[in-house]
């Protein structure tokens, strides 16, 4: 009898056998499988958000530098976005528009469009004001 529980005790080994070792392996690469392009797709999503908010800041910022005077004569080559915006947004370009109203006002609409990653153009961020329309002084 004392034979049997001896050889019971040596035969019952704990540890993983290759067939447990090797359906870890397939569930730990299916998991990196499915993950990988998902945190692709977060990080290429953030970048864009991250972009969007950039060019929405810099929209603003034109559209304060307009403010100033807005009846003064400034173009789309007059006006440039600043170095570290030009560096985060490629191909950036900016469109400015101005249309006199027959109520007195005047509209002036600044689009900023750029680049994505894939080298498409990304919807462009549009921000449109109205002035009090002023006569250019002589």
């Amino acid at each position: 009898m004392s034979h049997r529980k001896e050889q019971k005790r040596l035969t019952s080994r704990s540890g993983f056998t290759l067939v447990e070792l090797a359906a870890a392996a397939g569930l730990l690469g299916t998991v990196l499988l499915v993950t990988i392009p998902i945190v692709k797709h977060v990080r290429t999503s953030r970048d864009a958000a991250g972009q969007q908010f950039l060019a929405q800041q810099e929209t603003a910022n034109i559209m304060e530098r307009l403010a100033i005077d807005p009846s003064a004569n400034k173009t789309d080559e007059t006006i440039n976005i600043s170095p570290e915006v030009a560096n985060l947004l490629p191909d950036a370009e900016v469109t400015i528009t101005r249309q006199l109203g027959e109520d007195g006002l005047q509209q002036i609409t600044v689009l900023l469009s750029w680049a994505n990653e894939a080298g498409e153009r990304s919807l462009p961020v549009t921000l449109t004001a109205w002035f009090p329309a002023q006569e250019p002084t002589p």
